[in-house]
């Protein structure tokens, strides 16, 4: 019912009999309870057909709230999202950097009692924390050399937040936390689509009917270490020519400064960090340099090859791009990506496919990490 509301904006008793086929006397009660409970509030009212206007519904969103963070090597984000997913408020912090693990998580506790305090929220309102992070779950397998991990993927970040802040957390990959992000800021339950996740790395969260698909081990959509130039760069993974290591930030940064005269245009040296190395070099992209346009072209082709595979392998017929690692770059891998579906993909004649960027913008993890709390908190039936 709450999703139905959710999707909806604002809802009508009958539209909501109608949408869940439930009876209307069944629907009463159960409006009659999150009214009570102070979920849904009565927001208006809709046009006659003729008898007494029908009350419409909403989700309220004061009466539950969740809190969204992101762990990021420069920088962390910090969201406060009411019931209804809308962002109320929002902090940028430091990075987890190379501080000790413990001692992050001391600093981002603060960070979060800070928040909820200069927003003067009442700590029973709010439902959880979600905990965006990159990698994968488990432990290394298969003769991965543990080096490769982050040392955020073994660490128990729920349990440490949660003895810290008093809430509950619920960690999710940021790729899966930008889907449901999307999804909640979407007016279609149940929709299926694909959110495309850049950051440092690349990867995929992939909503079915309202909930995210995550495979034998929950890490579905690695889209990252798919294979698209065979005689390309060893990746870490052990493959070779993964997407990874020619379109996302950190390889566009390593083509960058492997040309002599592009790196002096740069103005950096070996102590620059990467995300200022990438903020530099779309700089230059959107001033006309032709080197690092081209660099930046060669980028976007390999990504829109492996949006066309994630399109015909799913037969999708929408597909988002989002994070931190489009804003500035986004129009370039939008564009190829859409010329290369519209002319390659086997499902173009078949339905239209659409390929946008995200609708909540480049911090879609954040609030998709709130989102992930909300998820589950009022709508188990589409949790995983």
């Amino acid at each position: 019912m709450l999703d139905l509301i959710r999707s909806s904006g604002a809802i009508s008793r009958v539209d909501l009999a109608r949408r869940s086929a439930l009876t209307e006397a069944t629907i009463s009660k159960i409006v009659k309870e999150l009214l009570s409970a102070g979920l849904i509030v009565q927001s208006g009212y809709a046009q006659s057909t003729g008898g007494k206007r029908p009350a419409l519904l909403r989700l309220n969103g004061g009466g539950a709230h969740a809190v969204g963070l992101t762990l990021d090597f420069h920088r962390c984000v910090i969201v406060l999202c009411g019931a209804d997913g809308t962002e109320l408020a929002r902090k940028e912090v430091q990075g987890t950097g190379d501080d000790e693990l413990v001692v992050t998580v001391d600093r981002l506790a603060a960070e979060v009692d800070g928040l909820l305090q200069q927003e003067r929220v009442d700590r029973a309102s709010i439902t959880g924390i979600g905990v965006a992070t990159a990698g994968r779950r488990g432990s290394p397998v298969g003769g991965i050399e543990p080096s490769s991990f982050d040392g955020w993927e073994s660490y128990p970040v729920e349990a440490e937040l949660e003895r810290r802040t008093g809430f509950p957390v619920v960690r999710e990959n940021d790729a899966n936390c930008a889907a449901l992000g999307e999804y909640w800021a979407s007016q279609e339950p149940g929709r299926d689509f694909v959110a495309i996740y850049m950051s440092q790395g690349i990867g995929c969260g992939i909503v079915i009917n309202g909930a995210i698909y995550r495979g034998a081990s929950g890490n579905a959509g690695e889209i990252g270490h798919t294979t698209v130039d065979p005689d390309g760069l060893p990746c870490w993974c052990g493959s070779r020519g993964c997407l990874e290591t020619v379109a996302s930030p950190r390889s566009i940064v390593r083509a960058a400064l492997a040309e002599r005269g592009l790196r002096a245009r740069l103005g950096v040296d070996d102590g620059t960090p990467p995300d200022r190395v990438y903020g530099r070099f779309l700089g230059l992209v959107a001033d006309g340099d032709e080197q690092a346009g081209a660099i930046l072209g060669r980028a976007a082709e390999h990504f829109a090859a492996a949006v066309v595979a994630l399109v015909n392998t799913f037969d999708l017929d929408l597909v988002v791009l989002a994070g931190a690692g489009f804003a500035g770059a986004g129009e370039a891998f939008l564009t190829a990506a859409r010329t290369r579906v519209e002319q390659t993909a086997f499902m173009r004649e078949l339905h239209p496919i659409t390929v946008r960027l995200a609708a909540v913008g480049s911090e879609t993890a954040a609030l998709g990490a709130a989102s992930v709390v909300l998820h589950r908190h009022l709508t188990p039936h589409r949790t995983g």
